[in-house]
């Protein structure tokens, strides 16, 4: 079955999964406050308009209802001076003067005042070549049926026109049309506030939004400054280094968290020391209790293993020509030695007693990695005193001695102190016959001749006395100089 393409959507959210924590943290709080901001622009934009609209709105016409009634006035008496030239003529002066004092008085955006008689010519104007124009039909058909201000856009320029009307029976009830007083105001300019209004919002919000970016980027930095710590020191643990320490640039949960991560590290460099002085079987037992083996081991069990003793000869003479440092220092090396050439050849190095070495050995060829462990260790220390002895220095002989047979293997100790190990006549056996061995020897029971198969030269000893036997044990000691053998593979 053919696997489908992936969606750009599909694609769009792998790409934003991979980026950095920090990114997403500013790509998302950033986006909200974006939002966020720009609507709440738009309201106030909105709002704004709408209140300097109102404001500009009626700023222009409480300039043209105060010009209307002085013309209003001046109107009415010219029209009753009737066919009288010179009386018309003097309150047609007033109306001009009257509009081109508006002229005069500077008000913001204002381009042009002019006043309309009822029959549509303009008989006062601030431009004098309006004076005398008739306006177009349509015009005056609209301006004689006004009951109220007009504003109306017209080439860039909002123009006012005012009906003025006055009461002429006893009652005062029937209106009269005298004219319109006409105030033009420049578009631009009467929406000047406005456009600084929206331009200060835009330009704060701008500001807002970017100081914001930088603030998410800095808050975003800190959070993930100590996840990026954190996840530095995890890999460094997954590659075994142990001496990583996380720093602590956080006092909130992400801190808590690397110093617990700190404390983790301490406890596993103190359990990783701990291993050093716990047999090979010890820390396998205890992983199993662990849950990390499945395998749980019985309380005690019986098992066939081969032990190899290995011991130190004459080094307790020898200590006392030395130093404790230097004692610690020349048997920390022949031990080493020992048991870096038994874990070689797949053995357990159970414990180190004093100036002694016991292993175990526990696969299907267990007598063969024992001996061939054994030989190693005697090639080994006699090559390394060689060299000790060019430089003058002390050198150590070793004495093997292996057997193989059950054991007991089991948890054994007190509840503080316990140690996982074997214990047996084997074990016993193999004790005693290191502690006869000479310098240089291995010996073991010739009741491992035949497993040996041939594959190292033997010759037999004569029969020896070892404690808690009531007769002599037959032994045979391991010709290393001389072993056909080779170095075992794993």
């Amino acid at each position: 079955m053919l696997s489908s393409r992936p969606t750009y959507a599909e694609r769009i959210g792998r790409r934003f999964d991979s980026l950095p924590l920090r990114v997403k943290l500013i790509i998302l709080i950033g986006s909200l406050f974006i939002v966020l901001t720009m609507v709440s622009t738009l309201i106030i934009l909105q709002q704004g308009n709408r209140i300097i609209n109102e404001r500009l709105a009626e700023t222009c016409t409480i300039s043209l209802q105060h010009v209307s009634q002085t013309i209003k006035n001046h109107l009415l008496l010219y029209y009753s001076a009737g066919n009288d030239p010179n009386t018309a003529s003097l309150h047609l002066g007033h109306i001009r003067e009257a509009i081109m004092s508006v002229s005069n008085q500077r008000i913001a955006g204002l381009l042009y005042a002019g006043v309309i008689d009822r029959s549509g010519v303009i008989i006062a104007h601030t431009r004098p070549e309006m004076l005398n124009r008739r306006i177009s039909p349509a015009d005056s058909a609209l301006f004689n049926t006004l009951s109220q201000t007009l504003v109306r856009p017209r080439d860039g320029t909002l123009e006012y026109v005012h009906p003025l009307y006055t009461r002429r029976d006893d009652q005062g009830e029937r209106l009269v049309f005298l004219g319109d007083t006409v105030l033009g105001f420049s578009g631009a300019v009467i929406r000047q506030p406005l456009r600084q209004t929206r331009t200060l919002i835009v330009t704060t919000t701008i500001l807002m939004a970017v100081i914001a970016i930088l603030f998410l980027s800095y808050i975003a930095r800190r959070m993930t400054l100590q996840i990026d710590s954190l996840s530095r020191g995890v890999q460094k643990l997954a590659d075994g280094d142990l001496q990583t320490e996380i720093s602590i640039v956080a006092h909130d949960e992400l801190g808590r968290l690397a110093r617990e991560f700190n404390a983790m590290i301490v406890h596993l460099r103190e359990k990783l020391q701990m291993q050093k002085f716990v047999s090979k079987l010890t820390v396998q037992m205890i992983r199993r209790q662990a849950g990390v083996e499945t395998d749980q081991p019985p309380l005690g069990e019986t098992r066939q293993v081969t032990v190899l003793f290995s011991d130190i000869r004459s080094f307790s003479a020898m200590t006392e020509k030395l130093g404790a440092a230097e004692v610690v220092k020349l048997l920390n090396i022949y031990l080493d030695l020992q048991a870096r050439l038994i874990e070689k050849n797949n053995g357990i190095v159970d414990k180190f007693i004093g100036d002694q070495v016991m292993a175990l050995f526990v696969d299907d060829r267990q007598v063969e990695r024992a001996v061939q462990a054994a030989i190693d260790i005697q090639r080994s220390v006699r090559d390394l005193n060689e060299q000790r002895r060019r430089r003058g220095e002390l050198g150590l002989q070793v004495g093997c001695g292996l057997h193989i047979g059950y054991v007991i293997l089991g948890h054994m100790g007190s509840q503080t102190r316990s140690d996982y190990t074997v214990i047996g006549d084997v074990v016993n056996l193999a004790a005693r016959l290191c502690s006869v061995a000479k310098p240089g020897q291995i010996i073991a029971p010739v009741e491992l001749l035949p497993r040996l198969q041939a594959k190292f030269r033997t010759h037999r000893l004569l029969p020896v006395y070892v404690k808690g036997r009531r007769q002599p044990v037959e032994v045979l000691q391991v010709d290393y100089d001389t072993a056909v053998a080779r170095p075992l593979r794993n």
